[in-house]
């Protein structure tokens, strides 16, 4: 061996013995688990619910009110919205029970509410009267998706301002959800 090759054999073993000197902690905190909040099975949320439901404020993404009024419903504003975790997506339907309140009727007339699943309109539905109201109509399975929530919304066209409350009023929400 020669005197430049042992040089070089010194030098390609001193860079092997510093490649091997990295700081590398020896122990480390592993990511907080946590369950998953998208697609049926997960547990938090369904199908369905029920506005006085104590749960409810799961499925609320949007212009819902927080509070349960006379144990049954909750105010709904100019476009509330809904997600929902589906076990099934074949013949399955879009079931609402709203109310188009008199008092509110009187101030703006009849009013027209659409329908969207995931932004898809499913149909807008006019009303000509106050009083409770019941929509259910089939929604195509190409919509829905078992392994990621469904979105839920209901756009109102005109809204209510009464005079000593602060918010717009819509229509008023007791039930929303998918049956089979």
């Amino acid at each position: 061996m020669t005197a430049a090759s042992g040089r070089l054999t010194c030098a390609l073993a001193s860079l092997l013995l510093l490649a091997g000197c990295v700081d590398i902690p020896s122990t480390y905190q592993p990511p907080i688990e946590r369950r998953p909040v998208t697609g049926a099975g997960s547990g938090a949320l369904g199908s369905a619910v029920e506005m006085n439901n104590p749960g409810a404020a799961a499925y609320i993404v949007k212009d819902i009110s927080p509070t349960v009024e006379n144990g049954a419903w909750r105010w709904a504003y100019k476009r509330p919205e809904l997600r929902f975790a589906l076990a099934r997506v074949k013949d399955v339907r879009l079931v609402v029970d709203l109310a188009v309140p008199t008092e509110t009727f009187n101030a703006t007339g009849p009013v027209t509410i659409s329908f969207s699943v995931n932004g898809r309109l499913l149909e807008a539905v006019r009303y000509d009267q106050p009083g409770n109201k019941r929509f259910e109509k089939p929604v195509p399975a190409g919509w829905l998706r078992q392994d990621a929530m469904t979105v839920v919304t209901l756009e109102i066209d005109k809204l209510y301002k009464p005079p000593a409350w602060g918010a717009e009023l819509g229509f008023t929400l007791s039930r929303v959800g998918f049956v089979h």
